[in-house]
């Protein structure tokens, strides 16, 4: 599945080794908002089963289902800041500019 998300095509392996050792399943009833609007963003979502809708600030939804994956962009921002924290924190500013909820 990380093959189909274009950053991860990138990564050696190792990385996305590491980057496996930290996921976790999730499940979500319908109707349930994933990531909302004007909120941090503070995780990336793969979706292996069901189908989600992601609602941008124009208010148009763009289905999502199986193999999509949403909130790449939080990877790329803390891969592009990484460089910069020198403790091993790092404080995610990244602000979400959609709304992602379930369908079924």
């Amino acid at each position: 599945m990380f093959k189909l998300v274009r950053i991860f095509t990138l990564m050696d392996e190792p990385i996305l080794d590491a980057v496996c050792e930290r996921l976790r399943q999730k499940t979500y009833i319908k109707g349930s908002l994933i990531l909302t609007q004007g909120c941090l963003v503070e995780k990336m979502i793969f979706i292996v089963r069901g189908k989600l809708e992601s609602i941008g600030e124009d208010g148009v939804g763009v289905p999502l289902s199986e193999g999509d994956a949403c909130g790449e962009e939080l990877l790329t921002w803390y891969l592009e800041h990484s460089s910069s924290v020198s403790t091993g924190i790092a404080i995610l500013g990244m602000m979400t500019t959609y709304l992602l909820t379930t369908l079924n």
